[in-house]
């Protein structure tokens, strides 16, 4: 018998193997649904405020420069400290063991915004960068390769981390196609069996050219329980820092107060070199209007309606609120942004 028909065989008595451990699995765990309403289910504990929870997969996306890395080191760092730490209104809940990984950072500007942002995450906040597994052993970060993802599994698992952030997909899942949906599932598998184990799951990514959604396909979002647009702030951008809104385009886990937009100023300290202070306040609806009409180009009630989640009736008086304050020009059931002192329309 050649080798060939050998592992033919050999294929096929596994794969029937592999069917029958399903079977049983699949027989043990099938609930009717009497069973399935008393089953003790354990609520997913909150990691931050009410939009973050245990096992989460969410998104934090912007265009370069607008914050990304500095919002979403301030999560990392609140959920290692615990009770007490916050990211603008929304307050950390039991301390968490968070494993970030860097791959597109300098050593020395990571390094820079750890010690910049305030509060002593101790020995709960761990850092695996890019920089330092090549001098150490002259290897590069590729989370597309299995291999790879088993080892931070293996590393999660020992560290007994719980939070996992990853910033950002494209430079540590490259070889990726990010406009092709399928291409997703060399990732996905992983992140759903992250989740399983409990662990939440933050990644960091781009914006598309017009600045609304993630750069690439949106397959990656319908797994995922929440996606957070960082917007350009109302009072333009920084001379220093970042500033920038917070703005919810999905959430599954409180569709309410607790997802309010909020702008953030990380504004550095002028009597501590190297430190910046963060100064964040509610953005008001109207606000958000601005942003939509301003920074968005949206023009129609609908549209704007969808990106705030409100009625297009509401979005009506807030136009014509807008114009009154001469900033919004209406025309033909469409919203335009004028600026402010420049000559009237």
């Amino acid at each position: 018998m050649s080798r060939f028909i050998e592992e033919q065989i050999q294929g096929k008595e596994n794969l029937e193997d592999r069917k029958e451990k399903l079977l049983r699995v699949f027989k043990k765990s099938v609930l009717t649904a009497s069973e399935l309403r008393s089953r003790k289910v354990e609520k997913r504990p909150k990691l931050l405020g009410e939009w973050l929870r245990k096992g989460d997969l969410g998104f934090i996306f912007a265009p370069r420069g607008r914050g990304k890395t500095w919002f979403s080191m301030a999560v990392a760092k609140a959920l290692a400290i615990g009770a007490g730490a916050k990211v603008g209104v929304w307050e950390a809940c039991e301390a968490q063991t968070v494993l970030y990984v860097d791959g597109e950072m300098a050593l020395d500007d990571t390094q820079g915004r750890e010690i910049a942002l305030d509060g002593d995450a101790g020995n709960r906040l761990h850092f695996l960068h890019h920089s330092v597994i090549f001098e150490d052993a002259e290897e590069t970060l590729n989370l597309t390769d299995k291999s790879a993802q088993d080892a931070i599994t293996a590393t999660l698992l020992h560290l007994k981390a719980t939070v996992l952030v990853m910033d950002n997909l494209s430079s540590l899942f490259y070889g990726l196609k990010e406009n092709e949906n399928d291409s997703w599932e060399a990732v996905l598998p992983w992140l759903l069996e992250l989740r399983r184990r409990g662990i939440c799951i933050i990644i960091v990514h781009h914006a598309g050219t017009n600045e609304s959604r993630m750069r690439g396909a949106t397959k990656r979002e319908d797994a995922c329980h929440w996606v957070i647009r960082l917007d350009a702030s109302v009072h333009g951008d920084a001379e220093e820092g970042a500033r920038f809104c917070t703005a919810f385009t999905k959430n599954r886990n409180c569709p309410g107060k607790d997802a309010q937009s909020v702008e953030f100023y990380f504004k550095p300290n002028g009597l501590h070199i190297g430190k910046v202070d963060v100064v964040c306040s509610i953005v008001d609806s109207l606000e958000r209007f601005r942003i939509c009409i301003r920074e968005m180009k949206l023009e129609s009630a609908s549209e704007i309606a969808d990106e705030m989640s409100s009625s297009r009736g509401y979005v009506s008086k807030l136009a014509q609120k807008a114009e009154k304050e001469g900033w919004c020009r209406i025309q033909d059931r469409k919203y335009t942004y004028h600026e402010p002192g420049c000559p009237p329309f």
